[in-house]
């Protein structure tokens, strides 16, 4: 099953900079009518586009699941991050040069090369000051995607990929254009979707692997499936909000989960409450009844608690500084995400990590968030309307 497709220039991977000291300003997307190609890819720097597109079924059935998928022709030391996502980003290198940063590693990469972002790892990347790199991102993830990662060559340390000949860019780059333009293209079913993504990774695929070497079958013969840290946070659950056992979900339900869904992958990124309901098909209002039916909560309030719990997964599990975990989990910026975090817990993030670092676990962090939940509820919805819907 696939929800409908919200056309058009986001700014979802546009919370990058090129010399805020923060790391973090806005930058402008600009629409455009014809996806970019690698011979006539766009000039403008700080143009950017973006479509999403997810697959709706079960996320418990779902081989591989695609969420986004945008590119961008980026100016002079533009950068991203430090910042985490809950899932697969790969970005394929167009044209230009520029660097990747991943724990103390140091990657630099141009035309024809991609690099690979793990779920919930902080990572950094900064285009070239005179030869900027254009670049198109995917995102994904699905119980297949460790498998299919692993037979290209990734994991196991490794998270970037070089193209060994002119041949190999121009076959990559030539897929990776195929693909985009099919992920903007509403009229185009699943399976070619799916295809053509496939496709991409096959550019990859080491020579010398066809019959003889260890193929994505066998791979998956192993059980490999989607990578994690181990630290999953309760509301990045896959059961999370599912009907109890024995029970098929109602309509509303389904919308509900779905939503849900959306939410848990994109909650680090401005989301705007009328593109959700667009996105699975649905009108505001029926939306927002859904909401209040499945969990009590309103779209924007069980957004806002999703991020808040997480900060706090953050805050208890690593040693993130509070800037890059405002910002990894879709805060506009530090200061606004202190004072709801006080606002609705009562003590400052640094507080909350240092009474963590007391004794208290990862899980004590949770039920402690739960029960502030339960003692701090009129604080928390006086507070939905910090964040107005971008």
């Amino acid at each position: 099953m696939e929800a409908n497709v919200q056309m058009g220039t986001t700014e979802q991977e546009g919370r990058a900079g090129q010399t805020d000291k923060a790391g973090q300003t806005g930058e402008n997307g600009l629409t455009a009518n014809a996806a970019p190609t690698a011979e006539n890819a766009p000039t403008q720097r700080g143009f950017q586009r973006e479509t999403r597109r997810q697959l709706t079924g079960p996320e418990s059935e779902s081989a591989i699941r695609l969420y986004y998928c945008g590119s961008e022709s980026c100016t002079p030391g533009h950068f991203f991050g430090p910042a985490v996502r809950p899932h697969y980003l790969i970005h394929f290198i167009r044209s230009g040069k520029g660097i990747y940063l991943r724990k103390d590693e140091v990657h630099e990469l141009s035309r024809g090369d991609a690099f690979l972002i793990l779920p919930g790892e902080t990572t950094k990347y900064i285009a070239d000051e005179k030869e900027p790199w254009e670049y198109t991102w995917v995102a994904f993830d699905g119980t297949n995607a460790e498998a299919l990662l692993r037979c290209c060559g990734f994991l196991s340390g490794n998270l970037v990929y070089r193209s060994p000949d002119e041949e190999a860019r121009l076959r990559l780059l030539r897929q990776a254009d195929a693909f985009e333009s099919c992920f903007q293209d509403e009229k185009r079913n699943v399976l070619e979707l799916l295809g053509n993504f496939y496709l991409l990774f096959s550019c990859m695929y080491p020579e010398g692997s066809g019959q003889g070497g260890f193929s994505f079958a066998e791979e998956m013969s192993h059980g490999g499936g989607m990578h994690t840290d181990g630290k999953s946070g309760t509301l990045l659950s896959e059961s999370d909000g599912l009907p109890e056992a024995g029970k098929s979900p109602s309509g509303q339900e389904l919308y509900f989960l779905q939503a849900v869904s959306y939410l848990r992958h994109n909650f680090g990124y401005p989301v705007r409450i009328e593109q959700l309901a667009r996105q699975i098909g649905v009108s505001r209002s029926y939306l927002y009844k859904a909401f209040l039916n499945c969990s009590g909560k309103s779209v924007q309030q069980y957004l806002q608690d999703l991020r808040l719990e997480e900060a706090c997964r953050l805050l208890a599990d690593t040693r993130r500084a509070v800037t890059d975990i405002a910002y990894s989990c879709g805060f506009p910026d530090s200061p606004s995400f202190c004072r709801l975090f006080r606002k609705v817990y009562g003590t400052t993030p640094l507080q909350f990590r240092q009474r963590m670092a007391k004794g208290n676990s990862g899980h004590a962090a949770g039920e402690m968030a739960a029960a502030d939940v339960d003692t701090a509820g009129q604080s928390r919805h006086a507070a939905a309307g910090s964040f107005p819907e971008r």
